[in-house]
């Protein structure tokens, strides 16, 4: 796989509605997946596009190899898997202290890293329905540090790390639906002792039902969460025999000692997290609601989100609410909240109408609106839009643009999920 991503100009992709994208990620990746075993390699190269970034000092090239394997022995029993990876990022700046530039990182930082692990799964069923799984190993990393006057050069270590996890999955069947109530309570350890080497990889944490049971909740190796803890959830889901769905996750992690170097809005932060609710309802005329939310000890949100959205075979209607509070750690000074909505609606076979706006709650005004109208046949393709950006930059300014656009579509008698009596010829 491969793609290039390249413009003349920092503006041109805003101005003229080609792409939201404020970075270009230009990468190479070849990768080899079989039942047991995964090899990828892959190279990318980034350019910033944000007012106030430099890439000169950001890690614009990228190199990572990745080695999987799963053995399932039969004295053990369960699963064995063996992981390696190695990965680069390099800035072309020279300098080894911090420069100009608003962040406080050494300009010309070059990082290597090898990390290597073995780590031993088994899952067992006991009479009654509950599960036990058992998760035990351990990770080898080395760091390679360059350029960078505040860290040494090299820094190893070995991480020991083992989990007992407990569900007790309940069902009730129904005349009108089958619900599922499941219990889960994992007990972690973590060992070793913290690196000092830069948090360049882990500086965006998320905290969700994904990695609710997770022995380290940073998305690379960079840091880890180390210590006793434990991590407590409840899922709950809903099949209507009618055709709509329901599913509802709770889940909170409590530690020994206080996790460092999480942010405050990660949910992470502290000796106990905050407390995790996600949800979504599925209904079977195409209506569906989706939210997850981070709230404190004082049960205030630090994050929240919610979607929804319906469609039928003449419109469909999309929304999300976006609530995040101020957090300078993630580069975020303000809070932001945020709606944003986008809709369609086909007039007939042929003619439709389209319209999107985002809503800056915080600011009170609106942030980008858009109207459109689309004719389609089974040779040609025309829009016309008109959008109005109300938001400024050091590069964008405020604008109104009206586009027009004609796509043949004749060269093939299958375009997109369309179905027409005749082809174009």
């Amino acid at each position: 796989q491969f793609d290039v991503e390249t413009t003349s100009d920092d503006a041109y992709l805003t101005e003229y509605g080609y792409s939201g994208k404020d970075r270009l990620d230009s990468a190479i990746v070849l990768t080899r997946a079989k039942r047991d075993e995964l090899r990828q390699f892959s190279f990318v190269n980034f350019r910033t596009l944000r007012d106030g970034e430099d890439n000169a000092t950001l890690p614009t090239n990228v190199l990572d190899a990745v080695y999987e394997r799963r053995f399932h022995p039969r004295a053990l029993g369960g699963e064995l898997r063996l992981t390696a990876a190695a990965h680069s990022h390099v800035r072309t700046s020279d300098l080894d202290i911090d420069g100009p530039d608003p962040d406080t990182d050494a300009d010309g930082r070059d990082v290597a890293r090898i990390n290597a692990g073995l780590m031993w799964m088994r899952t067992w069923t006991f009479r009654g329905g509950t599960q036990m799984q058992t998760t035990l190993g351990a990770e080898f990393d080395a760091f390679q540090v360059d350029q960078d006057a505040g860290f040494p050069n090299t820094a190893s270590g070995i991480t020991p790390q083992g989990a007992i996890t407990f569900r007790y999955p309940l069902v009730r069947r129904g005349a009108r639906a089958t619900q599922l109530l499941e219990p889960i309570v994992q007990l972690a350890y973590v060992g070793g002792d913290p690196l000092n080497v830069p948090n360049d990889e882990s500086t965006r944490v998320e905290f969700d039902e994904g990695n609710l049971l997770a022995l380290s909740r940073f998305p690379q190796p960079d840091a880890r969460e180390r210590g006793r803890s434990a991590a407590i959830g409840l899922n709950w889901s809903r099949f209507s025999n009618a055709g709509w769905e329901a599913r509802l996750t709770l889940g909170q992690v409590v530690r020994e000692d206080a996790a460092a170097g999480y942010s405050k809005t990660s949910g992470l932060a502290g000796a106990s997290s905050d407390v995790l609710v996600a949800g979504q309802i599925r209904i079977g005329n195409g209506l569906s609601f989706s939210g997850r939310a981070l709230f404190g000890g004082n049960l205030e949100a630090s994050k929240a989100e919610l979607r929804g959205a319906w469609s039928n075979s003449r419109a469909r209607v999309a929304g999300t609410y976006l609530w995040l509070v101020d957090d300078p750690a993630e580069d975020r000074p303000d809070p932001v909240s945020e709606l944003t909505f986008d809709g369609a609606y086909n007039l007939d076979r042929h003619w439709a109408l389209t319209s999107n706006v985002r809503y800056d709650l915080e600011d009170d005004r609106a942030a980008f609106a858009g109207i459109g109208v689309t004719y389609d046949n089974e040779c040609v393709t025309a829009a016309l839009t008109v959008n109005r950006r109300f938001t400024s930059s050091t590069s964008v300014e405020p604008s109104t643009n009206v586009g027009f656009r004609v796509s043949l579509r004749g060269f093939s008698a299958q375009n997109g999920t369309e179905s027409y009596a005749r082809a174009c010829k």
